[in-house]
């Protein structure tokens, strides 16, 4: 008999610590109940087996109370949580035209994370650009932790391309403003709707894999072929010279989905001590129907991180080829009489590279702050290559050399200084119109709640 109740208290406890099919709340609760019978069968007598199942039950008990899914929440009173960034900018920009000084609330971030179910989490953000002026929807999104080799995700996602552009918060990086490379290259902040998979298949690997709507590289400016995608959708995505790909995404509602794309990131951690590797794509056609040309886009990148001790380092490199940059720009010249930009590019190319000397660390002070000088060297190529009949602009490649440092009094604050010389290289400068070369000094303020 006793025996039977002890094999029957086992295989409640191993399917009570087992799955995501039950709800973490009431494996706690069954838990509590078996432990109590436990308890009464112990005080009868000294039953080895006995002693055994309960520290089995103990062992069960701790892993509930810290299952890696539910981020901290102990009960159904604790499933969600606020949280959000933000950063303030002052800029003086100078070049051979003249200069402006400018002051801007440039973000702030209001975010949810909610937990469902021990196995189903919610995530979204809100985005107030410029003094609250502009308002997007960044994210939101299901994840459905199935294993941790493979689980689901759904929604608005972030793409998964380079190092900044899932994890953008301004405490992650030391320029006031984002690198050019995760601007004019990688369109950062990208998003999209769609869904996948991620997961870690082991330690040190890490990848995400979504289908998603893709970027628009023209639009119907007062043009209809009779699909009907010239309505809400479709309005505001176009490729341009100088921001390549960015100014074709588009806020979810704003969307035509007809084409789609495919995405995905793998990073290795584990290869070498403070070393990390990251691998990204994405392709897809953008021209969503308008014409018989795809205008595929592939973006292939490569990116790394390495830190030891005090020396910190990162390096990011991006191609991307346009199909058919012929016909969208003759879509544009023609079909909509010339009010969309006529230079796109065949290939966008760029890349940085940035380190940085933690001073606390070189100077053997032992605090939890951290002051970061720093230098970085950008190569942006908007319009690396123009397909036949069409000239690269001016002022749209350039290099960027920049210094800075950023102090650092606790991980979620960061207060920010640097200087940037951009140096323009195209071959057909018109110098009237746009300087040879700029200077520009940031001050920054940075949070993160």
């Amino acid at each position: 008999m006793k025996k039977t109740l002890l094999t029957g208290l086992l295989v409640l406890a191993v399917l009570l610590g087992s799955g995501p099919g039950f709800a973490q709340s009431d494996n706690a609760e069954k838990l509590q109940k078996l432990q109590s019978q436990v308890d009464m069968l112990e005080n009868k007598g000294e039953d080895q087996e006995l002693l055994k199942l309960r520290a089995e039950m103990d062992r069960i008990a701790d892993i509930m109370e810290n299952y890696k899914y539910t981020q901290g929440a102990k009960s159904k009173y604790d499933r969600g949580r606020v949280y959000g960034y933000g950063e303030s900018h002052y800029t003086n920009h100078v070049d051979e035209n003249g200069g402006n000084t400018t002051i801007d609330q440039h973000r702030f971030v209001i975010g949810i994370n909610a937990i469902l179910a021990d196995w189903i989490q919610l995530n979204a953000e809100i985005d107030y650009e410029h003094g609250a002026q502009e308002l997007e929807f960044e994210l939101g999104y299901l994840d459905f932790r199935l294993l941790d080799a493979a689980s689901v995700r759904a929604g608005v996602v972030l793409i998964p391309v380079g190092l900044l552009n899932e994890f953008h918060e301004p405490n992650l990086f030391w320029s006031v403003e984002r690198p050019e490379l995760q601007s004019k290259i990688i369109p950062t902040t990208w998003n999209a709707s769609g869904a996948g998979i991620f997961g870690t298949p082991m330690e040190g690997v890490n990848y995400r894999v979504y289908a998603v709507n893709s970027v628009q590289s023209i639009r119907p400016s007062g043009f209809d072929d009779g699909s009907g995608v010239t309505g809400n959708g479709g309005q505001s995505g176009r490729f341009t010279s100088s921001s390549g790909i960015r100014s074709g995404r588009a806020q979810p509602n704003n969307v035509v989905a007809e084409d789609f794309a495919a995405t995905g990131r793998l990073e290795l951690s584990k290869l070498y001590p403070g070393l990390q590797l990251g691998f990204s794509f994405y392709v897809g056609n953008t021209t969503q129907g308008l014409i018989d040309e795809g205008g595929r886009v592939l973006l292939l990148e490569a990116d790394m991180k390495y830190r030891k001790n005090w020396f910190d380092m990162n390096a990011s490199i991006v191609n991307i080829d346009i199909d058919d940059a012929s016909a969208l720009n003759t879509f544009c010249a023609v079909q909509t009489a010339g009010t969309c930009s006529t230079v796109i590019p065949d290939n966008i190319f760029g890349w940085n590279v940035q380190a940085g000397i933690h001073l606390p660390q070189l100077l053997g002070v032992n605090t939890s702050q951290d002051l970061v000088t720093w230098f970085m060297f950008e190569h942006i190529r908007p319009q690396d290559s123009m397909p036949s009949g069409a000239a690269p602009s001016a002022g749209v490649n350039f290099d960027v050399y920049q210094a800075g440092i950023t102090y650092r009094p606790i991980f979620n604050v960061a207060i920010k200084a640097d200087w940037q010389h951009r140096r323009y290289s195209n071959p057909n400068f018109a110098a009237t119109a746009v300087g040879k070369a700029a200077d520009t000094v940031n001050l920054g303020v940075a949070f993160m709640y």
